[in-house]
């Protein structure tokens, strides 16, 4: 490397002292040239003896001056050091390895790029370990750089603001807004920039190759930024916002927080997007602060963490057996028959059953808060159901789903939970998958398929709410619906969508209840509803579906219910099914990717263990790994049934 003293500056603030502040202070700032990857790097290098180091990553047609300047100036903190650099073909960073100089290209993966050229940089420099800070553009390429197997780690903290791992149409008319950057670009920033990247011919040729870039990520590769990426990185991260930012939405905050493990998002109520130049110094004490803060293994409680209630757990099992068993003796349906609230005699009369037994069943359905109960000035006990009751208890509404509760959680799962220790134990000793249980069983996969049917209508439902786009996106959409038991989401979908078509695709002793229960449908939705008998876990039983044939691939339910070696061929399969452009769609119990919860979530894949010991517990990162190694791109990770079950939407990249 070549290093000499900088003696200049672009200001990033419009007071003349505040600059000339700067450039007294910038002096401790040294530039460098580096060759790494075939380039030969501009860096700005403050405090290089520091034990601690700082690669930063500059925003779109940034430079290390332009985008760092106060950071350079005063520092993160006498423990850190900086390397700011001008990415490849922007600012200084204009000249080959072999003298040669160029404009910067933006090929699809230039993230990718900035990624492993930041990495470069820091080995040519003589680092092995290092945090990297990124700003918007900077911020994704960073979090590509933490992602990225091959340099990962040597990354000890990652600190991003400002970015964004997807994009979309609106970001797309933004860029293009600010496209002339002789017209809607303010005179300053255009003055500025175009003494970066030596003139305004080159700044316009890197804008629009920069914008005619986004337009790729978008329209090829369905607006994904660092989707999947997001959930390989296992390093402390922070991610800072600026609340009035209104050129990165805090949306894309939360999503990068929420899918990245050990991470915690920070808001400045008073930040924009250029937050760490106009709150320098509360930006410096954040992210000092973070840096130094050690994570220890040797991890101590708080004395105010919350505990967990062993009673709870403990008599939780007698709860769940009350509300069954009131589901089964109708206690619901007779409070909800009644005009107003309901005395012990109506119930006793409606339910066949009475004296002590009806009293102490109902005083534990009083104590769950599944029935209400009040005395009159009679002294009369009266009983009502709240809202939750009334909705999804009572047989007569739309959003009843007692059955899938009664015949299934109870009235299987209970039994197989059973013997859940010894499946824990001994594994496939003690159960053979669902395939082989509906086999021996076909009272069972019927049972379980009718069961299953109302609570699923309304997930169908509610998927279609949280997708909208699906119907935009496929208005005449051909569906695979594969692991699909009763057909519920097909049904919906029919329902939903007027001139889609569903195929159901589950197992023979299934398919004998799916097509029953189609054909209750109307004419107009079962005549678009139609089944396919086959194994989905077997990659050779896919031969019936022909390649390229559907719009929409959905494996509901599925993903955790089937041995985890078996995944991979099932989302190959899911992949050759699909028409280029079309999407899969992943719905099932997941847990966050720190593995923490939600608590049904983990529950439900206990539960699943009793019948798949050989399931995979599910978590975004290892589903979307297995996605894209099969091909898929742009893999959004989607909430439904809250504190439960997530969907994974990823695409197949169009021809």
């Amino acid at each position: 490397t070549t290093m000499s003293t900088l003696s200049m500056l672009t200001s990033t603030t419009s007071s003349l002292t505040r600059r000339r502040f700067l450039q007294r202070r910038y002096l401790s700032a040294v530039s460098r040239e580096v060759n790494a990857r075939n380039c030969r790097f501009h860096v700005l290098h403050k405090n290089p003896d520091a034990k601690h180091q700082i690669l930063c990553l500059p925003g779109s047609l940034g430079t290390a001056s332009t985008d760092f300047s106060v950071q350079l100036s005063s520092g993160i903190g006498e423990k850190f050091g900086l390397v700011a650099i001008d990415p490849r073909g922007l600012g200084r960073s204009n000249t080959t390895t072999d003298g040669k100089q160029f404009v910067r290209e933006y090929p699809s993966d230039f993230y990718l790029q900035d990624a492993l050229d930041g990495a470069g940089i820091m080995k040519a420099l003589g680092y092995n370990e290092y945090s990297v800070m990124g700003w918007s553009d900077g911020a994704n390429a960073a979090m590509h750089l933490a992602a990225n197997k091959e340099v990962k780690d040597a990354v000890k903290k990652l600190v991003v603001f400002g970015g964004n791992s997807y994009v979309t149409e609106e970001d797309i008319e933004a860029y293009e807004a600010v496209r002339d950057v002789s017209k809607s670009w303010s005179e300053r920033m255009r003055k500025d920039k175009s003494a970066a990247h030596g003139g305004l011919e080159t700044l316009q040729i890197l804008n629009d190759r920069y914008t005619d870039a986004m337009r790729k990520i978008l329209y090829d590769y369905n607006g994904d930024v660092c989707l999947t990426e997001l959930h390989n990185i296992t390093c402390p991260t922070l991610i800072l916002h600026g609340a009035l930012d209104v050129i990165c939405h805090e949306y894309h905050a939360q999503y990068i927080a929420k899918h990245i493990t050990n991470s915690k998002l920070e808001v400045l109520e008073e930040g924009k997007h250029n937050l760490h130049m106009k709150y320098a110094d509360q930006f410096r004490t954040i992210v000092g602060d973070f840096l130094t803060d050690s994570q220890e293994n040797n991890y101590q409680e708080d004395d105010d963490e919350p505990q967990p209630d062993i009673d709870h757990i403990a008599y939780g099992f007698m709860g769940s057996k009350s509300l069954f068993a009131a589901l089964r003796v109708g206690i619901f349906d007779a409070i909800d028959s009644v005009d107003g609230s309901a005395t012990f005699n109506d119930i006793e009369t409606a339910c066949d059953i009475s004296g002590e037994r009806l009293k102490t069943l109902l005083s534990a359905c009083v104590a769950l808060k599944l029935i209400r109960r009040r005395i009159d000035e009679n002294g009369t006990d009266l009983f009502h159901l709240p809202k939750a009751s009334s909705k999804q208890l009572v047989r007569t509404s739309r959003q009843y789903w007692g059955d899938y509760l009664s015949m299934q959680v109870d009235g299987q799962f209970y039994n197989r939970l059973a013997d859940i220790d010894n499946t824990i134990k001994h594994g496939t000793e003690a159960s053979h998958g669902y395939e082989s249980w509906f086999d021996s069983d076909p009272e069972a996969a019927k049972n379980y398929t009718k069961a299953q049917h109302n609570g699923s209508l309304a997930t169908a439902y509610a998927l279609h709410k949280r997708l909208p786009e699906l119907a935009s996106d496929f208005p005449s959409m051909r569906m695979l619906d594969v692991g699909g038991g009763s057909g519920a989401f097909s049904i919906v979908t029919s329902r939903v969508i007027q001139d889609a078509t569903a195929v159901v695709l589950d197992l023979p002793n299934v398919i004998e209840t799916t097509k029953s229960i189609i054909s209750e449908e109307e004419e107009s939705v079962r005549s678009r509803v139609s089944t396919l008998a086959l194994s989905a876990t077997d990659p050779g039983s896919w031969e019936n579906v022909q390649d390229e044939s559907f719009d929409v691939v959905l494996l509901s339910y599925v993903s955790g219910s089937i041995p985890s070696e078996a995944l991979a061929g099932l989302y190959s399969n899911a992949f050759r099914a699909l028409k280029p452009g079309g999407k899969a769609i992943i719905h099932d119990f997941f847990l966050s990717n720190d593995g923490r919860g939600p608590a049904n979530a983990a529950l439900w894949a206990l539960a699943h263990m009793s019948v798949n010991p050989t399931g995979m517990g599910l978590i975004p990162k290892r589903v979307i790994n297995i996605l894209s190694e099969q091909g898929f791109i742009a893999p959004r990770v989607h909430e439904l049934i809250p504190g439960m079950t997530k969907v994974i939407v990823a695409k197949k990249k169009s021809a």
